[in-house]
């Protein structure tokens, strides 16, 4: 039930909070010189490259410009400029870690939810998406005004689970930060 919270939070925001932008500049992309002389049994550990993702503790991705960085003390992820939409990266609870993902599903449809457009297991978790109502503010009123998309990715990086979880206004937005979320990679 903890993704639904940090999900409805993330929805609260594209729904009509702007969200803060860090000023700060890009750390660059570390690459890596060494050579491997021998063949060993087990491939040296992938160090992280791409763009460090603000408030995550050392995580990174290749994210595309149009991927603006949470501000400093905000949620660990990106946001798109104009309430696009965004993706927030979290550390799954030993409780979350257990349910399956018919059981998250459930769960999913109980709380914003119009339809599935995806919902597939992966080798280290899930990754689904889903039609969820655009709620827009007319005065003190939330009222449906089209659709957006929601989604969430879990799976391991490094030793720990991490729901990589947002929405966004454009399917082909949501689907990009579902990609990202497929590509982060650990210090």
């Amino acid at each position: 039930m903890k993704h639904l919270t940090m999900l409805i939070t993330s929805l609260a925001l594209v729904a009509g909070s702007a969200c803060k932008k860090d000023k700060k500049d890009e750390a660059g992309s570390t690459t890596s010189t060494e050579k491997t002389t021998e063949p060993t049994k087990e491939a040296p550990a992938k160090k992280a490259s791409g763009r460090s993702i603000p408030n995550s503790n050392g995580l990174s991705v290749d994210a595309p410009a149009k991927w603006l960085d949470n501000g400093v003390g905000g949620a660990a992820g990106f946001h798109l400029d104009a309430d696009g939409g965004m993706l927030v990266l979290n550390e799954t609870s030993a409780e979350e870690q257990a349910k399956k993902l018919d059981a998250v599903k459930k769960e999913t449809e109980e709380v914003i939810f119009e339809k599935w457009v995806s919902a597939d297991e992966t080798p280290d978790g899930f990754k689904m998406l889903w039609v969820i109502p655009k709620i827009t503010m007319k005065g003190d009123e939330a009222v449906k005004d089209g659709t957006a998309f929601a989604f969430n990715v879990r799976r391991k990086i490094g030793s720990k689970v991490y729901d990589c979880s947002g929405s966004a206004q454009k399917q082909e937005d949501a689907t990009e930060a579902m990609d990202l979320c497929t590509k982060i990679q650990g210090s």
